[in-house]
């Protein structure tokens, strides 16, 4: 059953981490009451900069998705994979990590090797995130609707930031500048976020730094957003050539 989130409130952004998490949590007490807040959890990949922030207070948790991704990228034995997600799945950690270091010692392929290594270097770096909030005992609040309104679980996480970002910003191979994946970005977390009221996002986005053109004068890239490239073109394709120096029919006199 698909649903979406209750007052979700996005921001996304190409910036440095330090900035990156100073602007989100002024785009959140923008929204909500932060003195009111009870709990607070956040789910990330593992990345360090997801995870070492200690300028948060809430409960970290490596997202399932990535916890379980990780294991098909380093371990070629497909009964040992199964054997590893149904530890993941009884939350038996430290055997998890009796496991792979086993087998890392019993491998003589360096690079499979490698992979166990790394793997066992990931969990033991998250290992204090590797549970679940429901799985830690942890009393959580209920909603401002018991009933109507659910807690939403966690692998929400990758459905929105496919939604919001990857599907608009990723297709396509695109390669963004900075500040035309700054406005996007901006605009696409503005048009997702949802304010108590029910209305779109009241958290302001600056698009008009430069002063509108007339449409004689904008330049011919002018609105993608995105960086493009001269292409070169083999001597042997002249059709090619012969297309690609024909005028668009907005320069052609009738």
């Amino acid at each position: 059953m698909r649903r979406e989130l209750d007052n979700k409130v996005a921001y996304a952004s190409f910036e440095s981490a330090s900035d990156f998490r100073k602007h989100k949590e002024k785009v959140i007490a923008s929204v909500y009451n932060t003195d009111e807040i009870v709990l607070r959890v956040k789910n990330g990949d593992g990345a360090n900069w997801i995870q070492k922030d200690n300028s948060c207070e809430c409960i970290c948790v490596l997202d399932k998705f990535h916890r379980n991704k990780k294991i098909t990228e380093c371990i070629s034995d497909k009964n040992l994979a199964e054997n590893l997600r149904e530890l993941l799945l009884e939350n038996r950690f430290d055997e998890i990590l009796e496991c792979i270091e086993a087998y890392a010692n019993s491998v003589e392929n360096e690079r499979e090797k490698a992979k166990l290594q790394d793997l066992y270097s990931y969990y033991l770096e998250n290992k204090e995130a590797l549970a679940g909030y429901y799985d830690r005992g942890i009393k959580i609040p209920p909603t401002r609707e018991p009933g109507v309104i659910h807690h939403a679980r966690l692998g929400s996480m990758e459905g929105n930031v496919f939604t919001i970002i990857g599907n608009r910003m990723k297709g396509r191979r695109a390669c963004w500048s900075v500040a035309g994946g700054n406005k996007l970005a901006a605009l696409l977390c503005k048009h997702y976020s949802v304010s108590h009221s029910g209305e779109a996002g009241s958290f302001a986005v600056d698009c008009n730094t430069n002063a509108p053109l007339s449409a004689a004068k904008a330049p011919k890239t002018d609105g993608k957003g995105y960086v493009t490239r001269n292409i070169s073109i083999p001597s042997g394709l002249k059709w090619l050539k012969q297309l690609s120096i024909c005028k668009p029919f907005s320069d052609l006199n009738f």
